[in-house]
């Protein structure tokens, strides 16, 4: 077998953009190009790796599981150009970092406050998203590292390392009636007005998942965050609302407290740096993965 990396990243073209004129006019080639790249691969392979319905394209399942093969070839290959430049200029490089709402000032920015005055030629794409997003582009290659939180084991292609463990409470405002008792059942929350999580975020599956086992209807969002802001704890912290959310999340704000709510298992979350599994650390990496684990 013996594959052309051009025709690797023709094919993850194609599986992204699910399209032969898009994913031609991504690699800024003719439609006719890709779609001999597409075949020369397939051929070279054995596999049937598309299939194709007018200019759509669709993975097989034997393209399903050669993705996950070529994914991997083509980030190595950008990483050791990348490597290779690194050594050729010094200190100078590229670094791409991922952040969330939740990590990017309180982890990310202090950290690279004391990394960039250290390498004055370096420099830094930082990537703001949600931790799904950010996870797949670290998988793809298309960064290098990512601090997010992390609620259950992920992908097997990418390796978790804990910085913090922050699990998640129900809070309200200091002047909500429930603040004031000394324990609060669960069944106590339903009625209740909430700032939530989007419903596709872990989080937001958690809580729901221990009101349905206990027969409970589901929190209502009255408002729903990506991140709890200050600007959303200030509406906690004023409105008789609940919210789940990170205990750490409890410090920025005197007049927000966790309620003393028994959910059966902890909602565990932690914030962890995300790499590659099998990635090549690079110097620039190395040092900012130590500036993290330090604590900035």
């Amino acid at each position: 077998m013996n594959l052309s990396l051009r025709d690797i990243e023709y094919f993850l073209a194609a599986v992204e953009h699910g399209h032969l004129e898009r994913a031609a006019a991504a690699c800024g080639v003719s439609q006719p190009a890709l779609s001999k790249s597409l075949r020369r691969l397939e051929a070279d392979t054995g596999l049937t790796l598309m299939q194709r319905h007018g200019r759509g394209l669709a993975l097989s399942s034997e393209g399903t599981v050669f993705l996950q093969h070529a994914k991997r070839l083509w980030a190595e290959y950008r990483d050791a150009v990348r490597h290779a430049m690194e050594l050729r200029v010094g200190e100078a490089g590229l670094l791409r970092i991922g952040a969330t709402g939740a990590t990017v000032d309180s982890v990310v920015m202090p950290v690279l406050k004391r990394v960039l005055p250290r390498r004055p030629a370096l420099r830094v794409q930082l990537v703001q998203g949600l931790s799904d997003d950010l996870n797949a582009q670290v998988e793809s290659g298309k960064l290098d590292l990512a601090v997010t939180p992390i609620y259950a084991d992920g992908p097997p292609t990418l390796h978790h390392e804990i910085m913090v463990e922050d699990p998640l409470c129900v809070a309200a405002g200091r002047r909500h009636p429930l603040a004031a008792k000394a324990r609060v059942p669960l069944r106590d929350l339903t009625g209740q007005r909430w700032i939530l999580p989007r419903p596709t975020s872990v989080a937001r599956q958690m809580l729901d998942a221990r009101f349905a086992e206990a027969g409970l209807a589901l929190p209502a969002a009255a408002l729903e965050v990506e991140h709890f802001s200050e600007g959303s704890l200030k509406i906690l912290a004023d409105a008789e609302l609940l919210a789940v959310l990170p205990q750490s999340a409890l410090a920025a704000s005197a007049d927000v407290v966790a309620l003393p709510v028994s959910l059966g298992p902890p909602l565990r979350r932690s914030i962890a740096l995300i790499s590659r599994r099998g990635t090549t650390w690079s110097p620039l990496m190395e040092e900012f993965r130590q500036a993290v684990l330090a604590g900035g």
